[in-house]
């Protein structure tokens, strides 16, 4: 009678993931309390770090997944422009910063201390035609990011820590919010409020609605992608997707792998 019992239970406890499919919220719960929106969205280990657009003094948190903040950090001077995307390579977290004024207003890519203390970086995109970026993955050993040009279709574009442009390919739609990398897969919020999921190579996968409505960044647990919307109050999604484990070879079958 017991094992019929805790069997029973199992079964209820876990139905619910089970049966989850793509584009299904498992979890959500509120962001801590931010000057604007969470614009960038990344992982170290366990936590997950979120990023304010403003964030100069303490507006990116360290949270439990449970969504109970353990750390808030700053980088410093990122109140005097914009702030975007977030990714963590292991060591340092990376953010996008675009100044509003000074000569140089370029995108700065620049790493950070997980204490918040400025670490290095480069400057991207010297073109005065070029948008501010939005988005900064990392994929274990380069830097993704989006390349946004006056009058031309967003580009992905591949990066070394030290700024040289390895090559880019064409995005599906508009990309306009931080992007996630998972496994030769890039996830980001574009047209009509939807998650789109693309390989790396520009082969659209996946899309779905994005939750609340609205997607403000995008990121990997390494099982489950996570998301922020752009509501007030803001909140944070965590959402199956069915990820699978694609490599190089199988790129051009990736489509039938996806309901």
């Amino acid at each position: 009678m017991k094992r019929f019992t805790i069997t029973m239970t199992l079964v209820v406890m876990f139905a619910p993931v089970a049966n989850a499919g793509m584009g299904d919220v498992l979890t959500s719960w509120r962001a801590p309390r931010t000057y604007n929106i969470i614009n960038g969205v990344t992982f170290e280990g366990d936590y997950i770090w979120l990023k304010d657009w403003w964030c100069e003094g303490g507006a990116v948190y360290k949270c439990a997944k449970s969504g109970s903040v353990v750390k808030e950090i700053g980088f410093p001077y990122h109140g005097s422009g914009e702030s975007n995307g977030l990714a963590f390579d292991g060591t340092y977290l990376w953010t996008i910063y675009f100044p509003l004024q000074g000569p140089v207003r370029r995108d700065h890519y620049v790493k950070y201390t997980t204490t918040g203390s400025e670490a290095g970086g480069f400057v991207a995109h010297p073109d005065i035609l070029y948008l501010p970026s939005v988005s900064v993955s990392w994929d274990g050993q380069y830097i993704w990011t989006d390349e946004r040009r006056k009058g031309v279709d967003t580009k992905a574009g591949k990066y070394t820590t030290a700024g040289s442009l390895l090559g880019t390919f064409s995005v599906p739609g508009k990309w306009s919010t931080a992007a996630g990398y998972y496994n030769h897969q890039l996830w980001a919020g574009g047209p009509g409020n939807y998650i789109y999921g693309m390989v790396i190579g520009g082969a659209l996968v996946a899309s779905f609605p994005a939750p609340g409505g609205s997607c403000g960044a995008v990121g990997f647990d390494g099982e489950y992608l996570w998301t922020a919307d752009r509501n007030k109050p803001q909140y944070i999604y965590k959402v199956d997707i069915e990820v699978v484990n694609v490599n190089p070879d199988s790129l051009g079958k990736i489509k039938s792998l996806y309901r």
